[in-house]
């Protein structure tokens, strides 16, 4: 099996305030805090990273396909039980993933994501 090449990198480091990164990629920059605060929380990142993720690589997989898809929306979620206290790393109980696609059959739509979720 060939060596493993890197394909992304992403970077956080903290910023003197409790609860607060600066994250980077590539030329990018961003804040992220904990849930709550006044910038993106992790979690939500995780989620948007999902989605972006599935939008990017449905719509690429359509195209290659030739199958007809004018748009979509993917919304992700992740759940905890939040009675049970913090451990020291943070566990989800779910995440759901959630397609919407206008222009595409139902077969076609069923294709899509079974083919993104196999990739």
């Amino acid at each position: 099996m060939a060596e493993p090449t890197l394909a992304y990198q992403a970077r956080s480091y903290s910023t003197g305030i409790v609860g607060r990164s600066i994250c980077n990629s590539r030329n990018h920059h961003w804040v992220a805090e904990n849930t709550g605060g006044e910038a993106v929380g992790a979690g939500e990142l995780f989620c948007a990273s999902i989605a972006a993720c599935a939008v990017n690589m449905v719509s690429t997989i359509a195209d290659s396909e030739g199958r007809a898809l004018d748009g979509m929306e993917v919304t992700v979620g992740a759940y905890r039980d939040m009675d049970q206290p913090a451990g020291e790393v943070s566990l989800y109980d779910a995440v759901r993933v959630e397609f919407e696609m206008w222009g595409v059959s139902d077969d076609d739509a069923r294709f899509l994501v079974k083919t993104w979720k196999q990739r």
